[in-house]
């Protein structure tokens, strides 16, 4: 406060003055701390010797957390500064900072600890060990990345020389992806304290350079034919040509710009997983740290400060840091030394939150925490990065291309600030990713929160039950209308004992048949119900999928065997009650509700099935969990719906052919049917359509990776 209050810096000894002599060491240490970030955002220099003349007591109380706290203030302010001063300055302290201290703690990696900047004297032209050198790809804090020639193998590759320390080649020795830079093999050289990491090249630079490259044209004409030239400046400079016959180039030219970050991003999503699964955070994502290969693929390199739990004696805290501009609010407050947070609380969702950031980025061509630079173009301090990072990103500027509209929801769950908000597995991130890719899939599978969907699943049984009644309901008015008029018309003496008759099972089939059906499908309707609380395992999500898919055959079954019961019920039941009944009377009964009885097969299972994929399936999809045998369920469910369209289509023809040779007083009940089942034979078609359409849907999202 009184920095606020004061146009001149406050005097640290006259608070002390004031304080019990107990407390003059510990509090001056504060103090000093918050002097330190106060002078140094002013643009006023003071050092922490300068401190210890106005509190003598304070020179004994000089830790390397102290000296770290006027590093990171400097750094902050711009101030050029490099470890070495520091190891200069307090030589007792040397040991201790080496394994505290960061390189640059911004938008180069920093750490805190273990490893520090090392000058490379190696120029394009030298060689060095087995390889060639000739010419730098890239330059960072810890390393510099040359394309050389490994002349034992004859072959180009790319060689990063840093200091011989770290777990790096350790930790990329694990990983064997498609999306991630394969190394080869390392190689110490002891007289110089260098380690020669040798990689699969990249000709194609970064998604940094990229990014670079494309700043040079409007926003607006990102595509990816631009990409590609992007790609192609970075092949021309090393006198390299585009591929040929390429059909990844060939798919990316035809992309929107979202399209190609989703595609981009869902492959790097795919490799952090992969990495996860390993074992292995990589801590450090950023444009400059993926490299894309001639075709557009990107990979994910430099793990120099990651951390693998499979490596015997490593430690999250070695090595730890990143680049502040892309860490998430945990990160930020690991990297800070006045916060309690530690490195190995981190977990893969700090990953996915920097590389949400990155995708954000490239994007819009812009961080999505702008703030992050003051008027003054310098970084604020760490502490107020994390505050600023925790109230979220705010809202994301509107995507106005198709494919890309549900890409903003997506970068908002992977910016979250609370991890538990955000996506739990890089597949999780890469599946939506991918779905953007696919609208009627990101349809399809998205969790709306309103329109008749979202009501289907709050109410499942009700739903399905619905749609089952309606068309018996529709074949019982059939059933009566028809039979009436022939026990009217030939055996008028038997009405009353018909209506009776006709009561009693309507009364028994009715409740028989929605009992059935509710606790056939009762199961999946409780695992389809909206209800967070609601945690199946991966086998019962496969086993509610599988029901799911037969909803619409429960549905039928149920129906058709009722009718089918009734059929003969009818004249047997009038037969034990007025004694003998014609054979022509047991037939009309039987036809008229064999018809019947298709109306309750075919009808409800397209309502029903149409419901079960639309909105109960994709509530069951758990991505990790998918098996060739959900979509054999899937395939076979389509060529169910053929048969049942078949079963339809006889409705009307039945009725037609009946109505061609029965006699003229039931052709209004014949006539009234063969209309109903040709509108219904309609609505049946774009059941079929939209069920067919929506199997092929999801076999292609839910298995993308194999198209």
């Amino acid at each position: 406060m009184a920095w606020n209050e004061s146009s001149s810096p406050p005097a640290i000894a006259e608070y002390l003055d004031t304080c019990e002599s107990r407390l003059r060491s510990p509090l001056s240490v504060e103090l000093v701390k918050t002097d330190l970030e106060q002078r140094w955002q002013r643009g006023l220099r003071r050092m922490i010797e300068d401190y210890a003349v106005d509190i003598p007591e304070l020179a004994n109380h000089i830790t390397p957390q102290l000296i770290l706290e006027e590093f990171h203030a400097r750094k902050l302010a711009g101030d050029i500064v490099a470890p070495n001063e520091y190891y200069n300055r307090f030589p007792d302290f040397a040991r201790s900072l080496e394994q505290l201290m960061g390189v640059d703690p911004m938008l180069t990696s920093t750490t805190a600890g273990g490893q520090s900047g090392r000058e490379i004297d190696l120029q394009p032209g030298d060689s060095i060990d087995d390889f060639d050198l000739l010419l730098v790809l890239g330059k960072g804090a810890f390393a510099t990345v040359f394309l050389a020639r490994q002349r034992s193998m004859q072959r180009i590759v790319a060689v990063k020389i840093s200091a011989d320390k770290g777990d790096e080649p350790q930790t990329l020795a694990q990983l064997d992806h498609d999306n991630i830079v394969r190394v080869y093999d390392q190689q110490s050289i002891p007289g110089r304290g260098l380690r020669l990491l040798y990689m699969q090249y990249s000709s194609g630079g970064t998604l940094s350079s990229v990014l670079e490259s494309l700043k040079d044209s409007d926003h607006k004409n990102w595509n990816g034919r631009l990409f590609l030239r992007a790609i192609d400046r970075q092949l021309d400079a090393r006198g390299e040509s585009p591929p040929g016959e390429s059909s990844v180039r060939r798919k990316l030219a035809e992309m929107s710009w979202p399209m190609v970050v989703c595609w981009l991003g869902s492959r790097l999503s795919r490799a952090l997983d992969y990495a996860h699964r390993q074992g292995v955070l990589h801590r450090d994502l950023k444009p400059a740290n993926v490299l894309l290969t001639s075709e557009g693929v990107p990979r994910l390199a430099d793990f120099n400060i990651s951390f693998s739990a499979k490596i015997e004696g490593a430690s999250p805290v070695a090595y730890f840091g990143g680049s502040l501009a892309y860490m998430s609010p945990e990160q930020l407050e690991a990297c800070n030394p006045r916060h309690e947070r530690t490195a190995d609380s981190l977990d893969g969702r700090s990953d996915l939150y920097s590389l949400g950031v990155l995708i954000r980025e490239l994007l819009t061509g812009e961080l999505p925490f702008p703030e992050d630079l003051d008027p003054t173009g310098q970084h604020p301090l760490l502490k107020r990065m994390t505050e600023r990072r925790k109230r979220g990103p705010g809202t994301l500027s509107p995507i106005s291309s198709r494919e890309g509209q549900g890409l903003n929801s997506v970068l908002m769950r992977c910016l979250e600030p609370l991890p538990d908000d955000r996506f739990l597995t890089g597949l999780d991130l890469a599946r939506e990713l991918e779905l953007c890719l696919q609208p009627a899939a990101k349809e399809l599978l998205g969790t709306k929160s309103k329109g008749w969907r979202y009501r289907a699943r709050q109410f499942p049984l009700v739903t399905v039950t619905t749609i089952t009644l309606i068309p018996n309901i529709v074949a019982a008015v059939f059933n009566f209308l028809y039979n009436h008029s022939e026990i009217v018309e030939h055996f008028p003496a038997l009405e009353p004992t018909f209506m009776r008759i006709q009561t009693i099972i309507n009364l028994i089939a009715f409740p028989t048949g929605i009992m059935s059906a509710r606790w056939l499908a009762g199961s999946v309707a409780k695992a389809t119900r909206i209800d967070p609380m609601n945690q199946l395992s991966s086998t019962e999500l496969a086993d509610q999928r599988r029901r799911c898919l037969e909803l619409g055959n429960v549905a039928a079954m149920v129906g058709l065997t009722l009718w089918l019961i009734a059929a003969p019920a009818y004249p047997i039941a009038l037969h034990l009650i007025v004694g003998q009944v014609p054979i022509d009377l047991y037939i009309h009964f039987v036809a008229s509700l064999a018809i019947c009885g298709l109306i309750a097969a075919a009808f409800p299972f397209f309502g029903v099935t149409l419901v079960a994929v639309r909105c109960f399936y994709p509530t069951l999809v758990e991505w990790n969990s998918m098996s060739n045998q959900d979509r054999g369920y899937l395939q076979r469910l389509a060529r169910q719906t053929w048969m049942y369209l078949a079963l339809a289509a006889s409705v009307p023809m039945v009725a037609i052919a009946i109505l061609v040779i029965d006699e003229p007083d039931k052709r209004i009940a014949l006539g009234i049917l063969a209309a109903g089942g040709v509108f219904g034979y309609a609505i049946a078609i774009s059941a079929f359509r939209i069920v067919q359409s929506d199997i092929v849907t999801l076999i292609k999202a839910i298995w993308a990776d194999e198209h």
